[in-house]
């Protein structure tokens, strides 16, 4: 594939993100979590939302794990993204955790545990009214955002719009990743909202 210059450019935001995250002062970072986890529990988003599909955090990434704990106590369905090989490569679905604890998950294809196969896949039904929580480098004010470029969330999202299931997307980033833009291409999807330890950012006028 002949690299655009949109492309070229995320690459360069790829590594400035990860080095602007990867040089937050370990102080910094757990105070903007602690405030962005108490705007993401504290909203109708995660209150109303009976499944949350969020994502074991690796390479520098906001640690997720207050999430899953908050929707076990909670009695929400936590499910975790696994990445499909062989013929559907390239494709991503979630499995629900069903009482594991992370370490106890198998690893998978990237080296990063995913509940097993035998837990079986949500349905697109499944995700009807689910939170999503999907992760990023960085995000922006139009809920555009850079990944680490493999573009499984983004046709995920795509899917489930289309077969208009009602999910909402949202991404935490700490407001040092909060460009008011990012460039971007025809399949990027935006989400739905962004939280940072500053503020919650509604995309397109969702309530």
């Amino acid at each position: 594939m002949i690299p655009t210059e949109t492309g070229e450019r995320k690459t360069a935001l790829r590594r400035h993100y990860a080095a602007v995250r990867a040089g937050l002062p370990p102080r910094e970072r757990a105070a903007a979590e602690q405030a962005i986890f108490h705007t993401l529990f504290e909203s109708p988003l995660w209150q109303n939302a009976a499944v949350i599909c969020a994502y074991l955090s690796i390479r520098g990434e906001m640690d997720t794990r207050p999430i899953l704990e908050r929707a076990r106590v909670e009695g929400k369905l936590v499910a975790l993204p696994v990445t499909v090989t062989g013929a559907e490569q390239g494709r991503m679905v979630f499995r629900p955790l069903l009482g594991l604890e992370p370490h106890e998950l198998p690893t998978g294809r990237f080296g990063i545990p995913e509940p097993p196969e035998t837990h079986g896949d949500l349905s697109l039904r499944d995700f009807a009214g689910a939170l999503m929580v999907v992760p990023g480098l960085a995000f922006d004010d139009q809920g555009f955002r850079i990944g680490y470029g493999g573009g499984y969330y983004d046709r995920l999202l795509a899917e489930l719009r289309s077969a208009a299931i009602p999910v909402t997307a949202v991404g935490l980033s700490y407001a040092a990743c909060r460009p008011h833009s990012l460039p971007r291409e025809a399949h990027d999807i935006p989400l739905d909202y962004i939280i940072d330890e500053r503020r919650l950012t509604s995309i397109h006028g969702h309530a």
